[in-house]
């Protein structure tokens, strides 16, 4: 049985702060003031973004992402307009490819701007289903959006530090903290706790407090350990990253292709090498980046004579796994020795 975690979007504190800022500090016109339907439309153009705050401008297509999440398009297709006059998006062009990107991500990012691991929680994807964001829109509840944000950054300290998603609140310190009126916040109170698609739930209601916990939609049954989703996380931005830096002409699905290559091909027989011994880690690390960049590279200088760039990658990645585990005698031992023990057959660019 798999261990329970949150399914979401990693969303940093700072980049949050920044984005509440637009409600409670700064002081804007009608025209530049954050809404509750820009505030959803920032929230899944971070969950189609990239671990840099960028997607590839030819790859969105806002009505279909509405269709899929059950969002009204009119309504996300002005708060995709409004981020642009806010400043919360804006457009980039890197080696001829134009891409949207949020600079209050991208500010946030240790692996872009910084080395140190900054602080963040998980918004749960299932704050996508039923059209539960519609009826935010529909009451321009900017506040309390932001204010079902916080409870989820709360809850989800909660169950990561301790293992259990439990909060205590008082009622009129919520009350006091979003300024709204009595009505507005009673209407909050059904939509968040009580709605059938609501991802906080009340465990129990005393006088004047509220104890919260998360829904189960929340959560899913990892069924891979926390190292090797951090390997395949690693590689799959290596791989972003040399693309984004190449003349490559790809698109979000051929990303997708490559990086199911990359998990077939040498993401997961490479990691055996690390489950057969915990120290061959940064040799794998090493020799993957190795491998990656001189793929991406032929696959740049052949790219005029390939029709399916997924497939071709794929074929690569195999030649240049062979060729660079060559010099790496040892670590090609390790994986054919960690494949045997599993009874598992060898594939061939590791033979």
């Amino acid at each position: 049985m798999g261990k329970k975690e949150v399914d979401g979007i990693q969303f940093f504190d700072e980049e949050f702060k920044l984005i509440k800022a637009y409600e409670y500090e700064y002081i804007h016109g009608t025209e530049k003031k954050l809404t509750a339907s820009s505030l959803v439309t920032y929230l899944l153009l971070r969950s189609l973004c990239d671990e840099e705050g960028l997607i590839l401008e030819q790859d969105l297509n806002l009505k279909e992402e509405c269709e899929k999440r059950h969002l009204p398009y009119s309504s996300i297709h002005n708060g995709y307009h409004r981020l642009f006059d806010i400043g919360l998006t804006k457009i980039e062009r890197i080696n001829g490819r134009i891409y949207i990107y949020l600079p209050a991500m991208l500010a946030c990012n240790p692996s872009v701007k910084k080395t140190d691991i900054l602080s963040y929680f998980v918004v749960p994807k299932a704050i996508f289903n039923s059209g539960f964001l519609r009826s935010f829109i529909k009451a321009r509840d900017v506040r309390g959006l932001l204010g079902l944000l916080e409870l989820i950054n709360g809850l989800y300290r909660e169950f990561s530090i301790k293992g259990r998603a439990w909060l205590k609140r008082k009622k009129v310190t919520l009350f006091n903290k979003f300024e709204q009126s009595k009505r507005m916040f009673n209407k909050w109170v059904q939509r968040v706790f009580y709605d059938k698609a609501s991802l906080i739930q009340v465990e129990k209601e005393l006088e004047g407090l509220y104890e919260l916990t998360f829904t189960e939609a929340v959560f899913i049954e990892s069924k891979q350990d926390v190292k090797a989703k951090q390997f395949k996380a690693s590689v799959h931005k290596t791989l972003s990253s040399l693309l984004k830096s190449s003349s490559i002409r790809y698109t979000k699905d051929t990303l997708q292709d490559m990086q199911f290559a990359c998990r077939q091909e040498v993401i997961l027989p490479m990691y055996r090498a690390v489950e057969e011994n915990e120290q061959a880690m940064s040799i794998v690390k090493a020799v993957m980046a190795d491998i990656l960049s001189a793929s991406v590279q032929e696959l740049e200088r052949q790219e005029k004579n390939v029709q399916v760039l997924g497939a071709y990658f794929r074929k690569i990645l195999r030649l240049q796994t062979k060729r660079t585990l060559q010099d790496e005698q040892p670590l090609r031992r390790l994986i054919v020795i960690a494949h045997k023990k599993a009874h598992m057959d060898v594939p061939e660019q590791f033979q």
